[in-house]
């Protein structure tokens, strides 16, 4: 497999998933302030994982996190962003995907 770098122009580009968000205020209520369901999400992260399988092109890359983040989406402490252990373990995925790819 092909190391990229700036040296020979290429650069190879990822598209996260995005985290789900605890439902609170915004997201439970009839009719939703905030678009942020896991519903919604889910369908975001589908359509993320299609364009890229439909690119077919080794430059872009889908990385999924959400293996990490799904089991513990509703444990955020200020309902948005995940707690400090789940975050570093994510980042630490996300070093390791970029350094073996």
């Amino acid at each position: 497999m092909k190391k990229y770098s700036k040296i020979d122009g290429e650069i190879k580009l990822y598209l996260r998933s995005i985290h789900h968000n605890p439902i609170g205020d915004m997201i439970g209520k009839c009719q939703p302030t905030d678009w942020r369901s896991p519903t919604v999400i889910d369908s975001y992260n589908f359509i993320l994982e299609k364009l890229v399988l439909d690119a077919n092109n080794s430059r872009v890359d889908y990385l999924d996190t959400t293996f990490i983040t799904k089991p513990v989406w509703d444990t955020a402490y200020d309902w948005c962003h995940l707690p400090l252990k789940v975050s570093s373990v994510e980042a630490l995925y996300i070093a390791y995907v970029l350094l073996v790819n």
